[in-house]
């Protein structure tokens, strides 16, 4: 009996010294994975169902929101996790454009549902440019209306004065990229936020794995 429990022992051994060098994994893989990890070609399966230790899934980050907080007690303080945004804008989703704002014209409206209360608009005139008035103009943004349009107006309210050219405008804070993990708190959850800390104006549907880290 004890001959056989040495031998016994001893293949043991013999079995993860080979899963240890000769596949060159570690022997705290799945183990399906370190069986068939020579011969791997497939695309793994993941189980996302939900549950209090689930290790994927898909979470959205509303619009509205800065962050996100996912919970699961898989995930640990050193665990690397991956993100991938899954974004399916709305129709007229612009975040840059033209518009025209030459001449006697006082405003220009811009369409596109990017747009949203507070949102920051950068602008500036696309030259080379004449004034006709020979005043240099400035200006504002008004007519906000969420999900629909903006429009960019003299200061003052009088025409631009400016001929063949146009306003240029940007809604750097409704592009949607720039994800991060917030925080991490150790087998309870983790936050995924932007990195800006700036809310979008659009539901973003992130997925997300993560990898906990094996023997070092």
């Amino acid at each position: 009996m004890k001959k056989d429990a040495t031998l016994l022992t001893f293949a043991v051994a013999l079995l993860l010294g080979w899963a240890e060098l000769a596949l060159a994994c570690r022997i705290n893989m799945p183990p399906l994975e370190a069986l068939f990890s020579p011969w791997f070609r497939g695309t793994p399966i993941i189980d996302i169902r939900s549950s209090s230790n689930q290790f994927a899934g898909r979470t959205t980050l509303a619009s509205g929101s800065a962050s996100q907080v996912v919970s699961t007690t898989n995930v640990k303080s050193n665990s690397l996790i991956q993100l991938t945004p899954h974004v399916a804008l709305p129709a007229g989703y612009i975040t840059q454009g033209r518009t025209a704002l030459i001449s006697a014209n006082t405003y220009g409206t811009q369409s596109t549902t990017a747009i949203f209360s507070g949102a920051i608009v950068a602008y500036g005139i696309d030259g080379p440019t004449t004034l006709t008035s020979g005043v240099e103009r400035a200006y504002r943004v008004n007519s906000v209306v969420d999900g629909v349009s903006f429009a960019l107006s003299t200061i003052d309210s009088n025409p631009s004065g400016l001929t063949a050219t146009n306003l240029m405008w940007a809604l750097p804070n409704a592009v949607p990229q720039g994800l991060k993990i917030n925080t991490i708190q150790d087998g309870g959850s983790f936050t995924i936020g932007w990195a800006d800390g700036v809310a979008r104006p659009v539901d973003i549907p992130v997925m997300w794995e993560i990898k906990n880290p094996g023997k070092l």
